[in-house]
């Protein structure tokens, strides 16, 4: 029984964000009554970064997954130093990013030969950090899995992996300033679930009348991107 709550308890961009929203509304309202003031504490809002990146390195099931996390925890604690006068220039420490992205490009030089003509793993994980990927997924039991967008974007094509009848599958995005393009087959029936934040979502996909139809529940968080869904 554990086993299942553990699989089934996730700490997603949509969790976070609503936790943020909820806090946003103690903070402005115990500013109100004058018992607190919110500057004070809004000036700590490069943490939410980190917590998203914490969050996706612990659940990280791929190299991949847990550098897009990094990036994340980076780009916070950068923002952080210098909200807490830690860092006297953040923009003295954006070669860190070439770092990150250097860092990500010799790990997947080590770890890939010539590219597959597509991916036939049951898990996917992209990330995008400024740059593009572009991803086909041939899996016969796709189960999901997740990409991550900073500063760039990129195209998961998913028309060729295979859900059984009735099974759902679980695509975690998260954009920050970049966007992804999602396709998925004509057959199954696409849930969205993410929390835009100064961006957007467009699902384009038809949505089929069978009941039994495979599904896959798109969730996460989008800030100043956007993520479009078609089939």
């Amino acid at each position: 029984m554990n086993d299942m709550t553990r699989a089934r308890f996730r700490i997603t961009g949509q969790l976070i964000t609503g936790l943020v929203l909820a806090g946003l509304g103690v903070l402005f309202t115990l500013d109100n009554l004058d018992l607190i003031r919110a500057r004070d504490v809004l000036r700590y809002w490069p943490a939410v970064l980190m917590v998203v990146g914490i969050s996706q390195v612990l659940q990280a099931r791929s190299p991949a997954g847990t550098i897009g996390g990094s990036i994340w925890i980076l780009f916070g604690a950068v923002l952080l130093g210098e909200r807490l006068n830690l860092v006297s220039n953040v923009f003295r420490f954006w070669p860190l990013f070439l770092v990150a992205v250097g860092s990500y490009v010799v790990w997947q030089s080590f770890n890939r030969g010539e590219p597959p003509p597509g991916d036939g793993s049951e898990r996917v994980s992209a990330v995008a950090v400024l740059g593009g990927v572009d991803r086909r997924v041939i899996s016969s039991n796709f189960r999901g899995g997740d990409v991550t967008a900073f500063m760039g974007g990129g195209k998961l094509d998913l028309r060729e992996a295979t859900l059984a009848p009735g099974a759902e599958a679980i695509l975690d995005v998260t954009t920050m300033m970049g966007g992804f393009e999602i396709k998925v087959p004509e057959t199954w029936n696409v849930i969205v679930d993410i929390v835009p934040f100064m961006g957007g979502y467009e699902d384009k996909t038809r949505h089929p009348s069978d009941p039994a139809a495979p599904r896959l529940r798109i969730r996460g968080f989008v800030m100043m991107g956007g993520v479009e869904i078609r089939s």
